[in-house]
């Protein structure tokens, strides 16, 4: 193949993602070990690279077959590079196709993200004109999407990946199925009904000690009891333990075997987390915050004048103040009732 044809072909891939046969002409050249090693990452997993794009830092892989599966999972992840590619991103998407009967799941990376979470709050001005970028970008590739109207299409999003699919939820008129968010620093929105996703048909999970879920950068958290929702269990007695941030899809887990029945249609095995009086008041406090900046958060969407950036930041500084204000009322609730429990232990057991 030649040099322009295969920059056409690449163009064309791009387009038509899951239509069109991979380009992958260059993947094998000595002279791309950065292409060649993420290849032989997606082949490690049992997957198929429908783009490789290392230098972009785009990448998407079908695990399964599109055609004939029942239903349809697509994993949009977070920050990162090559390394979480390989280590964190394909081993998820792999347990998720291996855990799920009847699915293909589609790793879609095709989006230009920044390199961590620290910078995505630091240029919080460029990431809010990213994330909407990369929002249409999913909404336009679920679009190409050959599926069958009989198949099932689960939007699976882990940490800044999800605020990619809020903002293509609420901006560019993504349909899906269901939509199950892990370990979300936010959506972009102050409440469901901004995502135009019915109650039944949105899921979220926050595992003890998630210190990017309790960020709240980025709008309400999807698991806060004034969102709407369910949210899932991700721990229960003997099962593997999920307690870090990148842990959500590990085998044996009850956070993956909850989405995976989300992603299979199985909603009444699915296991919701009642939340607990401290967390009900310390999300009610933050919603309190927050709320004055609604009107100022929604034409913030579509304005782009003089006084943007401005807007924006004090956007942002509200939502983390309100989410942190929110977690130390939390923990103080809980720390209250825990002394409250031992004092009543000590009466009684002096008795």
């Amino acid at each position: 193949m030649s040099t322009s044809e295969e920059q056409q072909g690449q163009g064309e891939d791009e387009a038509t993602l899951p239509v069109a046969p991979p380009r992958l002409g260059a993947a094998a050249d000595a002279t791309d070990p950065e292409r060649s090693n993420v290849l032989q990452a997606v082949a490690h997993h049992a997957g198929s690279p429908l783009v490789c794009d290392p230098e972009r830092q785009h990448y998407v892989a079908l695990f399964g077959e599109l055609e004939t599966a029942e239903h349809v999972a697509i994993v949009v992840p977070g920050v990162g590079d090559e390394t979480n590619l390989c280590d964190d991103w394909l081993p998820a998407a792999a347990n998720l196709f291996h855990a799920a009967d009847n699915t293909a799941v589609v790793l879609w990376k095709g989006y230009d993200n920044p390199p961590d979470m620290l910078q995505a709050t630091v240029t919080s001005v460029e990431c809010d004109e990213s994330m909407m970028a990369a929002g249409g970008e999913l909404a336009e590739f679920v679009r190409t999407l050959p599926l069958r109207s009989d198949q099932t299409l689960t939007v699976v999003a882990h940490s800044f990946g999800s605020i990619v699919t809020g903002a293509a939820l609420a901006d560019h008129d993504l349909h899906c199925t269901d939509v199950v968010v892990a370990g979300s620093p936010g959506m972009t929105v102050d409440a469901l009904r901004q995502l135009h996703v019915e109650e039944s048909h949105f899921f979220s999970e926050e595992a003890p000690g998630d210190t990017v879920a309790e960020l709240g950068i980025f709008g309400s958290a999807p698991t806060a009891p004034t969102f709407g929702g369910m949210r899932m269990r991700t721990n229960a007695p003997g099962h593997v333990e999920v307690l870090a941030h990148s842990s959500y899809f590990v085998p044996g887990s009850e956070a993956l075997e909850n989405i995976v029945d989300v992603v299979t249609g199985r909603y009444s095995r699915v296991l919701a987390r009642r939340p607990t009086l401290p967390e009900m008041v310390g999300g009610f406090v933050a919603w309190t915050i927050r709320l004055p900046t609604v009107p100022v958060r929604l034409a913030g969407r579509h304005y782009r004048g003089p006084g943007y950036r401005l807007l924006i930041d004090t956007v942002r500084l509200v939502d983390f103040s309100a989410t942190q204000t929110g977690n130390l009322v939390r923990s103080t609730f809980d720390e209250t009732e825990t002394a409250l429990a031992w004092l009543e232990h000590r009466l009684t057991s002096t008795r």
